[in-house]
C-alpha cells in the first residue's frame, strides 16, 4: 500500500474479474501498484476461458513467474456442483489441467442454483457423483466452493458437505453470506472458518427494481456493508488466506474501472 493500512497483516489479493480488458502483464503492474500480493484468475484479455488466455505470449512467462511466487492460489470456474449442465465436466477437467501445469492450488466452483432453493435429493446425488467423477481424475487441483447462488448460506455450505463425504475447501464470499443469506460475520465465520482457503469482500446497498430487490455494489466504504468490522474480524482471527476484492466489472459494464475501485479501498484502509 502506498499509505499506512490499517489492515496491513491482512494477505490482499484481487480478482481479474475487474480488470477483464488487461492482459496479465498489465494485471499485475496494477497489483504491484497498490501493493497487492494476490491474483484470482477469471477473466483476462476479455474472456473467461483463462484456460486459454494464460497460455497467450503475453502471459504465460508472466503466469509462470506468479506461480513460482505462489501468487495466484485460485483459478476460477463457472462449474455448479448441484448442477448437471451437457459438458460442464469437460469445460472443468480442461481448467483443472490448466490449475495443475501453473500450480494453482484451487479451483473456484458454485453451488448450483439460485439462494433459498433446497438441497434436494436429487441436487444432493448430482453433487455426490460431480465430487466423485472429479476425484477419480486425480488432478492435483481441488475444487473450492464460493458461497454464493444456491450456497450462499453457510448451514446450506454445511449440509452439503455433510452429504458429499468429507471437508469442502471454501471460498467464503462475506459479501454473499451478509447481503443475500443475511448472516452476520461473526456467524458465517464461526461456522466456516476451519474450511476457508481465501475470502471474497465487496461494497453494495440493497435496491429494487420490478419489485424485486437486488445489491447494487458501491465503492469501498460507501455501501452497507460493515467493511471495518470484516477486516478486524479476519485480522483478529491471525487469517492468513488471500482477502480479495471482486470487483464485477467484467459482468457489470457500467461499474467503475478498478482503479477507481482499488482507490476506494486504499483510502478505506488508510482512512
Amino acid at each position: 500500500m502506498k499509505k499506512v493500512n490499517r489492515y496491513a497483516e491482512l494477505n490482499w489479493g484481487i480478482s481479474t474479474l475487474g480488470c477483464p480488458d488487461l492482459n496479465l502483464v498489465q494485471a499485475v503492474e496494477l497489483a504491484d501498484k497498490y501493493g497487492i500480493k494476490y491474483f484470482e484468475i477469471r477473466t483476462l484479455n476479455n474472456t473467461v476461458n483463462c484456460q486459454e488466455t494464460l497460455y497467450y505470449p503475453e502471459n504465460e512467462p508472466v503466469m509462470r513467474k506468479l506461480s513460482a511466487e505462489k501468487r495466484c492460489m485460485v483459478l476460477d470456474s463457472s462449474f455448479g456442483i448441484t448442477a448437471d449442465k451437457p459438458g460442464q465436466r469437460e469445460a472443468l477437467a480442461e481448467i483443472a489441467r490448466t490449475a495443475d501445469d501453473f500450480n494453482i492450488p484451487y479451483i473456484r466452483i458454485f453451488g448450483g442454483g439460485n439462494y433459498g432453493e433446497e438441497l434436494t435429493a436429487e441436487r444432493i446425488k448430482i453433487a455426490h457423483d460431480n465430487f466423485k467423477w472429479f476425484r477419480e481424475q486425480k488432478f492435483n487441483a481441488a475444487l473450492a466452493l464460493e458461497t454464493h447462488d444456491i450456497c450462499s448460506s453457510s448451514d446450506f455450505c454445511l449440509a452439503l458437505q455433510e452429504h458429499c463425504g468429507g471437508k469442502l475447501p471454501i471460498i467464503w464470499d462475506a459479501h454473499h453470506t451478509r447481503q443475500i443469506a443475511h448472516e452476520e460475520f461473526e456467524e458465517s465465520f464461526s461456522k466456516l472458518a476451519d474450511n476457508i482457503v481465501a475470502v471474497h469482500f465487496k461494497d453494495s446497498h440493497y435496491a429494487e427494481k420490478d419489485g424485486v430487490e437486488y445489491c447494487e455494489f458501491d465503492l469501498i466504504g460507501e455501501g452497507l456493508v460493515p467493511m471495518d468490522e470484516l477486516f478486524t474480524l479476519l485480522t483478529e482471527n491471525n487469517v492468513t488466506v488471500p482477502i480479495t476484492l471482486e470487483h464485477e466489472k467484467f459482468w457489470r459494464k457500467n461499474l467503475p474501472e478498478l482503479e477507481i475501485m482499488l482507490d476506494s479501498w486504499q483510502k478505506f484502509c488508510c482512512n
